[in-house]
């Protein structure tokens, strides 16, 4: 009961310093010298990742930086305010001001973020990627209609690093997959692994680390940085990293829309060029964190292998991917009401291959 009791007065801490504000705007809509608001900032990932670091180090300080100090963001990691599958609703409620919005975890409701997944193949950079996302959000509607009907505006766009292959057993290559049970993340990644003749299985995130210990399963596809920030490769050292599959589910920091909408105008401009330069910051913590990671990881013993272009045909089987595209074209007009869905999928073909800068789709 003590405990209990001690949890909810913490909560009620946190949630105190959510959307306080000191309310004096001027005639112009502009903050005065003496506003000051506090925005509640929630996260289901640990503050020790890739893109919770990049947070603390980069965006937070400069919308600081950008509004004279008068918002600071008082963040919650770890999920200790909202859980990965709380978000949507939470940001949306105002719970949390701002948030990680994470499309994986809300397959049915976000479903047209489903599609990015069928398109395997992307640029190795991040400033390749982000276009990608850019593109997606701005020109295929049901992508930002799936954030303003939960009463969320996006503002930061991050990732993870590539898809990586871990194995306990050894792996020159993506055919040595052939037989072993592995687990993925999603519908579309299991079939790819059942396509590539692996036996796919469905581990939660949280069992992955004993499974592979204890050998429920033989090996793990998922994304390089929570492939290494869950140590995963301290059971499966046997790695293949695919730069060019890219992490295709983008994390999304959104803004609840009514904090936004009422924020003063120059709030609201400084908080948006913080985030426009933490966006072009990305680009290089996320290349010298792949550089990192897979040096950190050879130094620890693991037998780090880069993707080939048999790798990559491996797994990209243009007709297994196409079958998919059709059964998501199907959902996403059965089941979710997305009206021209043939359409999305040719406009995303588009993008990818202007991304890419050839014919890849």
């Amino acid at each position: 009961m003590k405990f209990k009791m001690l949890s909810i007065l913490i909560l009620i801490f946190i949630l105190g310093g959510c959307g306080a504000i000191s309310n004096e705007v001027d005639e112009s809509g502009n903050s005065t010298e003496e506003y000051s608001i506090t925005l509640n900032y929630s996260d289901h990932d640990p503050p020790n990742g890739m893109r919770t670091k990049f947070l603390q180090e980069y965006w937070f300080p400069a919308i600081e930086d950008e509004t004279d100090g008068k918002v600071r963001i008082n963040p919650v990691f770890g999920g200790g305010l909202l859980s990965s599958s709380e978000a949507l609703d939470g940001v949306r409620e105002g719970v949390a001001d701002i948030g990680l919005v994470y499309p994986d975890n809300y397959s049915q409701r976000m479903f047209s973020y489903e599609l990015l997944k069928l398109f395997p193949v992307a640029p190795s950079d991040f400033e390749g990627m982000y276009e990608i996302f850019d593109r997606a959000l701005t020109e295929l509607p049901q992508f930002s209609e799936d954030l303003e009907k939960n009463n969320q505006v996006p503002l930061l766009i991050t990732t993870g690093l590539p898809i990586v292959f871990g194995s306990t057993s050894e792996l020159n290559s993506l055919e040595d997959v052939q037989g072993d049970d592995w687990r993925a993340s999603s519908r579309w990644y299991l079939e790819t692994m059942r396509n590539m003749g692996a036996n796919p299985v469905s581990v939660p995130w949280e069992d992955v680390y004993m499974s592979l210990e204890t050998g429920v399963i033989d090996g793990v596809m998922t994304n390089y940085d929570g492939f290494h920030m869950m140590g995963f490769y301290e059971t499966s050292s046997n790695i293949i990293v695919g730069e060019e599959l890219w992490w295709s589910a983008p994390f999304i920091h959104t803004i609840n829309k009514d904090m936004w909408d009422s924020l003063p105008n120059d709030i609201q401009e400084g908080i948006l060029r913080a985030t426009e330069q933490a966006q072009k910051d990305f680009a290089d913590v996320y290349k010298e964190e792949l550089e990192n990671t897979i040096q950190s990881q050879r130094d620890a013993g693991a037998e780090v292998k880069i993707a080939d272009e048999k790798d990559i045909e491996a797994f990209n089987d243009p007709e297994l991917f196409e079958s998919m595209r059709e059964t998501w074209v199907k959902e996403a007009e059965e089941n979710h009401d997305i009206e021209n869905a043939e359409q999305y999928v040719e406009d995303m073909k588009e993008i990818m291959n202007d991304a890419l800068g050839y014919e890849e789709y």
